[in-house]
C-alpha cells in the first residue's frame, strides 16, 4: 500500500509540474517525490518489473513518432557522435586522475566514479576489478540524478533564447501516422505491445531491453500493421512518473554520506562534468544540422529513456534523441569492457586475476 500511495503521490507531483510547464515535469516531479520519501520517511524499493513497464510505455510512445526517413538521417550523425564520445571519455579519464590525486581513493575507484558509462556497467566493473563499489555507486547515482534533474531545466531555459526545430516542422518529426482507430482499441494495442516487450526482455535480457524492444516493436507495428494515434499524455506521464520515482528512491542516506565523504573535490568534479557535457554538445552541434537543445538531449550521458522523454515533452524530435542515446549506450556496452583494462593500474588488473 505504501508503494502504491507513493506512486500516486509521485504521479500527482509530476502532474502539477507538467501543468506548470516545467520541462520534463512528469519525470522531475516524480523523482523529487521519490527522493524526499527515501531520505526523510523510510527506505522503500519497487520490483524490477515496474521499471521495465515504465521503459516499455515510454518506448512505445516514442516509437509512434519514428519514420523510416529517420534512419538515413541518423547515419549522418554517427561520426559527430563518435567524436563527442571520445572527447567525453578522455576528459572523464583526466577527471578520474584529478579525483584520485585530491581524495583518498585508489585509481580504479576514481576512474569508475568518473566514467559516464552508466551505473549498472560501472558497478559490474567495480566488482570485477575490486574497486570500492559503494563509492562508485554513490558517485554515479549523484551524477545521473544531477543531470536528469538539471538538463531538462537548462534545456527549457535555453530554448527561450535559441531556435529549436519542433516536431511538427521536423523532417523526421514525431507526428504519429494518420489513424482511424478509436482510443480504446489503441489502448489495447498499447497494452499488447508492452506485454510482448516484457516477455522478450525477460527472454533476451540486455541493458534497457524493455526500452529498446518497445521502440522496435512499436515502430514495426505502426509501420506495417496498423497506424496508431499518439499515446495520451496521462499514459505517457504514468510511464515517466514510474521511472522518476524509481530513480528517486534509489538515492539513500548511505549514498549521500559516501558522496559527502569525498568533500569539495566531488562537487568540483561534478561541476566540471556538467560543463564538459555542454562542451561535447557544442562539438556535436557544430558537426550536425540539429539544433542545440536536441543535440544536448541526444548525447548527454543521463539515460536514453529519460532524455527521450524530455525531448518528447518539449515537442522536439524524440526519435532522433532515442536513436542517438541507444547507439551511445550500445557503443559503451561493447567498448568500455575492452578499454578499461588499458586504463586501470597494473595492480588493479593483478587483483582482478589472482594467480
Amino acid at each position: 500500500m505504501k508503494k502504491i500511495l507513493l506512486l500516486a503521490a509521485a504521479f500527482a507531483v509530476g502532474y502539477v509540474f507538467n501543468w506548470l510547464h516545467i520541462p520534463a515535469g512528469w519525470l522531475l516531479g516524480a523523482m523529487l517525490a521519490g527522493t524526499f520519501y527515501r531520505l526523510f520517511v523510510e527506505e522503500i524499493s519497487y520490483p524490477p518489473v515496474l521499471f521495465d513497464i515504465s521503459l516499455a510505455l515510454i518506448g512505445v510512445s516514442i516509437s509512434l513518432s519514428i519514420k523510416i526517413a529517420m534512419f538515413k538521417q541518423v547515419a549522418t550523425y554517427l561520426l559527430p557522435l563518435a567524436v563527442s564520445m571520445v572527447i567525453l571519455f578522455v576528459a572523464s579519464w583526466i577527471l578520474g586522475k584529478i579525483l584520485k590525486k585530491y581524495s583518498n581513493m585508489d585509481g580504479t575507484t576514481a576512474l569508475f566514479c568518473c566514467l559516464p558509462a552508466g551505473a549498472s556497467i560501472m558497478m559490474a566493473l567495480s566488482r570485477e576489478y575490486k574497486a570500492n563499489m559503494s563509492m562508485v555507486a554513490a558517485f554515479q547515482t549523484v551524477r545521473i540524478m544531477l543531470l536528469v534533474a538539471t538538463i531538462p531545466l537548462v534545456a527549457g531555459l535555453i530554448s527561450s533564447f535559441v531556435p529549436t526545430e519542433e516536431v511538427q516542422n521536423s523532417q523526421t518529426g514525431a507526428q504519429a501516422a494518420a489513424s482511424t482507430s478509436p482510443l480504446w482499441v489503441a489502448l489495447l494495442f498499447y497494452a499488447l505491445l508492452v506485454v510482448v516487450t516484457l516477455v522478450l526482455a525477460k527472454k533476451w535480457r540486455i541493458p534497457i531491453a524493455p526500452f529498446l524492444y518497445s521502440i522496435i516493436l512499436g515502430f514495426l507495428f505502426k509501420t506495417f500493421l496498423l497506424p496508431l494515434p499518439a499515446m495520451p499524455n496521462l499514459l505517457v506521464g504514468l510511464g515517466m512518473a514510474m521511472l522518476g520515482v524509481i530513480i528517486g528512491v534509489r538515492f539513500d542516506r548511505e549514498s549521500l554520506k559516501e558522496f559527502k565523504s569525498i568533500g569539495w573535490t566531488s562537487l568540483i568534479i561534478l561541476a566540471a562534468f556538467f560543463l564538459l557535457t555542454f562542451i561535447t554538445t557544442f562539438v556535436f552541434y557544430l558537426m550536425t544540422s540539429l539544433d542545440f537543445i536536441t543535440s544536448l538531449l541526444a548525447i548527454v550521458p543521463a539515460g536514453a529513456p529519460q532524455m527521450a522523454s524530455v525531448a518528447s515533452s518539449m515537442d522536439l524530435d524524440a526519435s532522433i534523441v532515442a536513436a542517438m542515446q541507444i547507439i551511445r549506450l550500445l557503443t559503451i556496452i561493447v567498448f568500455i569492457p575492452m578499454i578499461v583494462p588499458l586504463l586501470v593500474s597494473k595492480d588493479a588488473k593483478e587483483k582482478s586475476d589472482p594467480q
